[in-house]
């Protein structure tokens, strides 16, 4: 059979995330208390070997889940639980429950979750009900260490090959055909990517190939990232610092593959962008005017005005957005650990200016956010 949507008469057991069968009810309860760790036994299973296979809870803590030794029945919904707890709700369509092994070991690092998967083939359909009611601000990463998988969402497709990477969305429907001897998984903050990468939505479902040797670095570093000791040790200083550096580096693949292809580029578009670095190189500065933006770009304040009109923004908007992007990402990510710092650091000169903006903004004061433990 070529490879595409699994047809329906051949499709095996639909497992909706959410179910409230009894053995789905026991899945949950297993999830929440870490006892799918290990094999993934039934909670029926003796309670000693269960406490074997129990890991003990910490920062970063590698769960690790298996499907081997549950029953046909089990299976489909305990994968869709697992998968679901650690990447976002979806249903999946397993071709053959019967026959259905799948591994799944999972770690964090920093806001980033670290998942790696292998399994039959199966698919995963994340729709507008999922989204209602598990909004989850992310963007999930795709790496393909062994295996071959079939992306779609926002009209664009396109098939994951051996070494191949590619991003989707949470916050929009999607279709992944996967059939992964291993492939490994992050979930992304969302805003944090948007900050370094305003354009990554363009650039779901789209193949980012390791024959480009910022791939290929992307794809080492995640690999590392993914393996079994890292950041045991680590202090969560520096696992921000670290989690920060993945998602630069995730940002610039981003960057090379707009620079080498851009299919909705056009010369207005290139003239914002070059618009928009300017800005990012000066957002420190609280003098930063329209008429100064334009006299540095050799452009009347009218051409620089309609340019941000395409887009229903104006000049200044997008200033004070990127500025509070920049601020929450400092905060966030642990190199500002005072508001005042993110604030004036970011272009503001008003500290209560800025906190009524950022609240606005995120429904919540920064103060709040640095507050809130760290993982």
């Amino acid at each position: 059979m070529p490879f595409g949507r699994i047809p329906r008469k051949q499709r095996g057991r639909k497992a909706p995330c959410g179910s409230t069968q009894a053995a789905a009810s026991s899945i949950r309860q297993q999830l929440a208390s870490g006892r799918g760790s290990g094999r993934g036994q039934p909670q029926s299973r003796k309670d000693s070997a269960a406490r074997r296979r129990q890991p003990c809870r910490g920062e970063n803590l590698k769960l690790n889940y298996s499907t081997e030794a549950l029953t046909e029945r089990q299976r489909p919904e305990y994968w869709n639980e697992v998968v679901c707890k650690h990447c976002v709700l979806a249903d999946s369509t397993i071709e053959s429950p019967r026959k259905f092994i799948g591994k799944y070991a999972a770690k964090s690092i920093d806001d980033i979750e670290i998942s790696r998967m292998s399994s039959p083939r199966h698919v995963w359909e994340r729709e507008a009900t999922h989204m209602r009611k598990d909004s989850n601000e992310a963007f999930l990463l795709t790496l393909m260490e062994s295996g071959i998988g079939h992306l779609s969402q926002s009209g664009r497709s396109t098939q994951v090959n051996n070494g191949d990477i590619a991003l989707y969305d949470a916050e929009r429907r999607f279709t992944y055909d996967v059939t992964p001897e291993s492939v490994l998984l992050l979930r992304i903050p969302r805003k944090q990517l948007l900050y370094r990468a305003p354009l990554a939505e363009r650039y779901t479902a789209v193949r980012f190939t390791p024959d480009k040797p910022i791939t290929g670095l992307l794809a080492s570093r995640l690999r590392e990232a993914a393996s079994a000791n890292f950041t045991e040790d680590l202090p969560a200083g520096v696992q921000k610092q670290f989690a920060a550096s993945l998602l630069d580096l995730l940002a610039a693949t981003i960057q090379v593959q707009m620079a080498g292809c851009d299919p909705e580029a056009d010369e207005r578009e290139r003239r914002l962008q070059r618009v928009k670095q300017y800005i990012e190189s000066q957002l420190d500065d609280p003098l930063l005017t329209v008429d100064r933006i334009a006299s540095a770009l050799n452009m009347s304040e009218r051409t620089l005005t309609r340019l941000f009109a395409h887009s229903g923004s104006t000049p200044m908007r997008w200033v004070w957005q990127r500025r509070l992007e920049a601020a929450y990402c400092a905060l966030k990510e642990g190199r500002a650990r005072q508001v005042t710092v993110a604030a004036f650091r970011n272009g503001f000169n008003d500290v209560a200016h800025f906190s009524r903006l950022f609240k606005l903004s995120y429904g919540h004061s920064p103060k709040d956010l640095l507050s809130r433990p760290r993982r």
